[in-house]
């Protein structure tokens, strides 16, 4: 009996894991509350990150270019503010404000008048030197004993280098009658149409002339020859001539009066018409 009444004191208390459980159950539903109360960080993934970072560094690229071209700009707009004028004097006296363009510009007018000027120096022939009533002995052509009018020789230096020279001895040889420095046969040039210049290059123009050449031998006509070209000019610096008071060659003025033009003829060519 005694020792029922022991055991029975110094075992466990039933109510001992009660409370043990209790315990642990509140301490659970304390930590459950805690990290439901507590902001949880959230992560991107990598392709999120990395597109984000392409499209920082294309904002930042766009914003340095925006940056040095406007920077560009108002340095460019103060120094145009800043240049001055420039002004220049005229022959007669007066002045007047020059103005910058493009040196290989050239009116279409400049350009037409330069190929037709040049169609009637090279295919209007007589006896005469440009300028004056002396009578033309004409230039022998280099390498042959034939000779052309000052007018056709006056022509050639419109003509660019190297191609002059073959122009020279094929009118000496094959075009022009020996009868036109002996004064008997002469020659005009009647133009039918002249194209608006085409612009085929940089500082590169072409022109077509529809045009006859007309021969008289003394006072008949012997011969009307058809002159078809396309003429290509190109843009040159003019050429700025220096003269002494009174310059005897009178054709010379005419020659730098068409150089001072800034034009030279690179080609001709037959000009097919229906």
């Amino acid at each position: 009996m005694m020792q029922q009444l022991k055991g029975f004191f110094h075992s466990q208390p039933d109510d001992e894991p009660f409370t043990t459980a209790q315990a642990g159950t509140a301490e659970t539903a304390r930590n459950d509350t805690e990290v439901e109360g507590t902001e949880q960080p959230v992560y991107l993934p990598i392709k999120s990150e990395n597109s984000l970072i392409i499209l920082l560094g294309i904002l930042g690229v766009g914003l340095l270019v925006s940056l040095f071209a406007n920077v560009f700009l108002l340095f460019n707009n103060r120094a145009l503010a800043q240049r001055e004028s420039i002004y220049v004097q005229q022959p007669d006296g007066t002045t007047a404000k020059a103005a910058a363009f493009d040196v290989t510009h050239r009116e279409a007018e400049v350009i037409k008048n330069t190929a037709v000027r040049w169609m009637q120096l090279t295919f209007e022939w007589d006896n005469q030197i440009p300028g004056s009533n002396a009578e033309d002995q004409g230039y022998t052509v280099e390498g042959t004993t034939q000779k052309v009018p000052t007018e056709v020789y006056l022509a050639s230096y419109l003509m660019d280098t190297g191609f002059r020279q073959e122009f020279l001895r094929l009118m000496g040889t094959e075009k022009i009658s020996p009868g036109v420095l002996q004064g008997r046969i002469k020659s005009s040039v009647r133009f039918f149409a002249i194209s608006d210049p085409r612009q085929v290059g940089e500082g590169l123009w072409e022109v077509d002339i529809v045009a006859t050449r007309i021969e008289r031998d003394r006072n008949r006509e012997v011969a009307e020859v058809p002159m078809n070209r396309t003429i290509t000019l190109k843009a040159i610096p003019p050429v700025e001539p220096v003269f002494e008071e009174l310059e005897p060659l009178a054709w010379r003025q005419q020659m730098y009066d068409l150089l001072a033009n800034g034009l030279v003829i690179v080609k001709v060519e037959p000009l097919e018409v229906d």
